[in-house]
């Protein structure tokens, strides 16, 4: 694990400036990857698919469903993507 430093000569207003900042982010995250999550599982549902199978290349696409279809793949990359912050933010320690 990396480590970063911040010096400061008011350690006591910038550590829970720090702290409260990296909750603010963790709060963005959670909130931004259960809005996506609701609206990867409504169009899927939607378009009759399967997630996994979307994935990984299985589900034909057609001019009716095509546009629809790249929106969800959009949506699940981003999905991911967010994932992966939350995983490293979350594992983010303030040292004192």
């Amino acid at each position: 694990m990396q480590t970063i430093s911040i010096k400061s000569g008011s350690k006591e207003v910038v550590l829970p400036l720090l702290e409260s900042a990296l909750e603010r982010e963790r709060n963005i995250l959670r909130n931004s990857i259960e809005t996506i999550q609701e609206k990867t599982c409504t169009l899927a549902k939607k378009l009759s698919v399967d997630v996994k199978e979307l994935m990984q290349g299985k589900v034909p696409h057609n001019e009716k469903n095509e546009a629809e279809l790249i929106e969800l793949e959009g949506e699940l990359e981003i999905l991911q993507r967010l994932k992966r912050e939350m995983t490293e933010l979350e594992k983010l320690e303030i040292c004192k």
